[in-house]
């Protein structure tokens, strides 16, 4: 094994790493806004509800002095009758008194209705309402938790960065050069592997001399197309050097 391509891959499991937590972190602002979203949704249809409720019944109310507006009518019609001198007058006022009993058959009909919806619905606010406060809860615990697991992610990737800088000590220093300038121009991908004598990051096959001796692992070689420092995985040894360095970083986070 080749301790320096070693640390290499090392650094790019780091950095590969790295990267994904960043990937993470910058999902969490995105998943509180949905979240926060969706309870703002669910609250906005309780309060909907609740506001359908008060307006019936304050029309329930509403029904309710109509119709003793009209009884009060109709008991002053009703006395009336004592003071009619004649029959056309006696027939109006019977009329009106017909008209009355009517109107008041009919309000206390809606009010029946009114009484029925108000029931219904005062169930389902109060279980939107018991519902909104179990999701205000649950809410407000699962935003802690995402600002639990950014701050998580902040010291895994404290972490990472602490064992790239231990990694890069124990580079050759024109090693360590070429690297850092591998991964500021190509998109932090500065180690490639080759399977079938093709580089698995820029897809552009290796001279066949150049394969064979890349897996013989007597040095440090680069892809002669896109320059990426290149590694045969089928040298376990650097598979696992690449899994031990992630688990020894972020085992204790």
């Amino acid at each position: 094994m080749n301790e320096q391509l070693k640390y290499l891959i090392q650094l790019q499991a780091l950095e590969d790493r790295k990267k994904a937590l960043l990937k993470e972190k910058e999902e969490i602002p995105k998943l509180k806004i949905r979240k926060e979203r969706e309870f703002q949704e669910f609250e906005a249809q309780y309060v909907m509800k609740k506001a359908e409720l008060e307006n019936l019944q304050k029309h329930h109310k509403d029904l309710e002095k109509e119709i003793a507006e009209l009884e009060q009518k109709l008991s002053r019609c009703i006395q009336k009758e004592r003071e009619v001198k004649t029959n056309e007058e006696y027939r109006a006022l019977l009329k009106e008194q017909e008209y009355l009993k009517v109107e008041i058959v009919e309000k206390e009909d809606k009010v029946l209705e009114c009484m029925e919806r108000v029931e219904i619905l005062s169930k389902e606010v109060k279980r939107l309402g018991k519902e909104v406060e179990e999701r205000r809860s649950r809410l407000k615990q699962e935003l802690t938790e995402l600002d639990e697991a950014t701050l998580s992610i902040d010291a895994k990737v404290e972490a990472v960065e602490k064992a790239q800088k231990e990694i890069k000590e124990k580079l050759d220093p024109q090693v360590r050069r070429r690297c850092e300038s591998l991964m500021a121009r190509q998109g932090g991908i500065a180690v490639a592997p080759v399977e079938k004598g093709i580089c698995k990051v820029c897809h552009v096959s290796l001279p066949p001399q150049q394969f064979i001796e890349l897996q013989k692992d007597t040095m440090v070689m680069n892809c002669p197309h896109c320059h990426r420092f290149i590694y045969w995985p089928g040298h376990e040894v650097y598979i696992e050097a690449a899994k031990e360095i992630i688990q020894e970083t972020l085992v204790v986070q």
